[in-house]
């Protein structure tokens, strides 16, 4: 049942009297491409990459809409997240024997606070912003989830965090 919320979500933006977006269609579509092959722990990676390349494409809809340069002190801000989330991350996949997901992770953070900057030449309160700051919450804690600590309401937290992220950016793109 976990990949429904997004076809319903898909579902609405068709209803809509609005054009969809092609390149929001693939990033939405590539996030559940990625729910489907988290239904199984051997999904992990291509899941990982399905997500990645949902981010690629939110990025290139929001170069597509409009978003441009951000600002200095807001990129560094960003980067610095960004670089402290993955540090936290590499020190548990360390001690964890996981050092095969450092690179993937490291990769997955550097486009994900990509995603978060280019939303960040919106409107603090657009549905852009807290969109894509959700998305890096929940992918924050999927990590967590499966490298430090699992629990069934780190997982709820990434559920919630991660439908929230893609409603508003339907939202915003879509106009549903």
């Amino acid at each position: 049942a976990k990949p429904m919320p997004l076809v319903f979500i898909i579902f609405l933006a068709f209803i809509n009297p609005h054009v969809v977006p092609g390149l929001w269609l693939a990033a939405i579509g590539f996030g559940l491409a990625g729910d489907l092959l988290l239904l199984s722990e051997k999904g992990f990676l291509p899941g990982l990459l399905s997500f990645l390349l949902g981010h690629i494409y939110y990025i290139f809809a929001f170069y597509r809409a409009g978003a441009g340069d951000v600002p200095l002190y807001v990129a560094l801000g960003v980067v610095l997240t960004c670089l402290t989330a993955f540090a936290y991350l590499a020190r548990h996949l360390v001690a964890g024997r996981r050092k095969k997901y450092i690179l993937p992770v490291f990769m997955y953070i550097a486009v994900t606070g990509m995603l978060i900057a280019v939303s960040l030449k919106y409107p603090i309160v657009s549905f852009a912003v807290p969109g894509t700051v959700l998305f890096g919450l929940s992918d924050f804690l999927l990590a967590f989830n499966k490298f430090v600590r699992p629990s069934w309401y780190a997982q709820a937290s990434v559920s919630l965090t991660y439908f929230a992220a893609q409603w508003l950016l339907a939202r915003h793109f879509a106009g549903i």
